[in-house]
């Protein structure tokens, strides 16, 4: 986390002219409740800044937890790997992954047909490549004919966010 940390802190003073950034597994411990979260602000420094960035999904396979008698009740009948004495790794599921909805009548106010960034073709660009990146991964790719500010796709949403609380309150 302190690397993250650090390394965010660098593109904000302007001092890395790129960043390739190839283990991101804070991610999943911000999402599920590791112990190496970097924040909810992980990778957001670079686009702030204008850096070139590439990111990968290294070690997004894993949830960090401290030493194996420390992890919480809801975690001890998951896949657990005993990385060593003070860190005990945690498998992530298709349930601990985020979906990904897909707008598809515009992606902003002004990209919705007859306004100035309306470009069908770069959405469906768009579109294709988040769909064959998430091909065959278990992450749901949710398409809702709308567009991102219609009525439509915002009860979309919070219906949907509102059945993965109740799930998660279940599990």
């Amino acid at each position: 986390m302190l690397y993250t940390i650090e390394v965010e802190r660098l593109v904000r003073e302007h001092r890395l002219d790129g960043i390739l950034d190839l283990t991101t597994t804070e991610l999943a411990d911000e999402l599920v409740g590791g112990v190496f979260s970097a924040g909810g602000d992980r990778l957001t420094a670079a686009a702030k800044a204008g850096v070139p960035q590439i990111v990968s999904v290294g070690a997004l396979d894993m949830v960090n937890l401290g030493p194996k008698d420390t992890v919480p009740e809801k975690f001890v009948n998951r896949n657990l790997f005993e990385h060593n004495p003070s860190v005990t790794l945690m498998r992530t599921t298709p349930s601990d992954v985020t979906e990904v909805w897909l707008p598809l009548r515009g992606i902003s106010a002004i990209a919705v047909e007859g306004q100035a960034f309306y470009d069908s073709e770069a959405d469906k660009a768009l579109f294709d490549a988040i769909r064959r990146g998430l091909d065959s991964s278990g992450i749901l790719v949710k398409e809702v004919d709308a567009d991102v500010n219609d009525e439509t796709w915002a009860k979309s949403l919070a219906l949907r966010l509102a059945e993965l609380v109740e799930l998660k309150r279940k599990s």
